[in-house]
């Protein structure tokens, strides 16, 4: 029965790669869920937004990400058409350091890439456009991770992975790093009260990213980390406090739906092209709405 069972399996996984890939992702995020979910009954955390048709949404992006539908069909063939386009682009600037020292390195500059790419998604008009979708949640679980419009990750893609290739590390370096921002994502996007206590400059912390989704601009403009924080200390953008009131970016239109959600970023473009010039915006400090 076993061997059977196991042949079924072997079987999937070899003709049907999708279908594997999709049952694989959707194992890991109920794994997330009851393990968030625990955390949050025992913190006091609302449950209530498991209910919520956001949640639905933000779910609909979970598995579009955790299966690979996205890096399959978009992801992957947007990176080999850089890849031919820089065909020596490995530069192996660590290649002679010893290989822990070497993945240290990979991942400080990975996450050190993380914030400056997300601050610049909130100082450009063109990449808050889409980078808005993430904050048009106004309910946020550890799903909200993967709420994330189809465009989003193909232009981070490429500007992380490029300066990382230049690194010259092996190329398995990057799985557990992403594993790595996974979790961490997971639990910084979770209900929890948690702020690490003296490491709040130091590692992000749920409490530390629930600023970061407030709704007023000037704390949303603010604690770009990943996983550390201190980029944010050093760098002066760190916001301290308690959680939020509210979530949510104002002014984000499809905020309930995946259709919704996927139309808002070309609705901003064509109302700034059409109706005033794109303006620069201003810095984290200013708190003027975005127009």
């Amino acid at each position: 029965m076993t061997a059977t069972v196991l042949d079924i399996v072997s079987e999937i996984r070899s003709h049907y790669p999708l279908i594997w890939d999709i049952a694989t992702a959707v194992v890991t995020l109920v794994g997330v869920f009851v393990f968030i979910f625990f955390l949050e009954l025992r913190g006091g955390g609302d449950l209530r937004r498991y209910r919520t048709r956001n949640f639905l949404t933000d779910s609909f992006y979970a598995l579009l990400y955790q299966a690979g539908i996205h890096n399959r069909f978009l992801q992957v063939p947007v990176l080999a058409a850089v890849a031919l386009v820089m065909p020596s682009w490995h530069l192996n600037l660590i290649g002679d350091l010893p290989p822990p020292l070497q993945f240290v390195v990979f991942w400080l500059v990975a996450d050190a890439l993380s914030y400056w790419l997300h601050r610049w998604q909130h100082n450009n008009n063109f990449l808050w456009s889409f980078h808005s979708v993430h904050h048009s949640q106004t309910h946020v679980t550890f799903a909200t991770t993967y709420r994330q419009h189809i465009v989003e990750p193909l232009i981070s893609g490429v500007l992380l992975y490029v300066p990382l290739m230049l690194l010259g590390a092996p190329n398995w370096f990057f799985a557990p790093v992403i594993a790595l921002q996974v979790l961490f994502e997971a639990v910084k996007h979770s209900d929890l009260k948690w702020r690490y206590g003296r490491l709040y400059p130091i590692i992000v912390s749920p409490v530390f990213h629930g600023i970061h989704h407030a709704s007023e601009r000037v704390q949303h403009d603010s604690n770009y980390g990943a996983i550390l924080a201190v980029w944010d200390y050093l760098f002066g953008t760190m916001s301290t406090g308690d959680r939020p009131a509210t979530y949510g970016a104002p002014g984000i239109e499809g905020r309930d739906t995946v259709l919704g959600t996927c139309l808002a970023p070309f609705r901003q473009l064509k109302r700034w092209l059409t109706q005033d010039p794109i303006p620069s915006v201003q810095p984290a400090r200013m708190s003027e709405p975005r127009p």
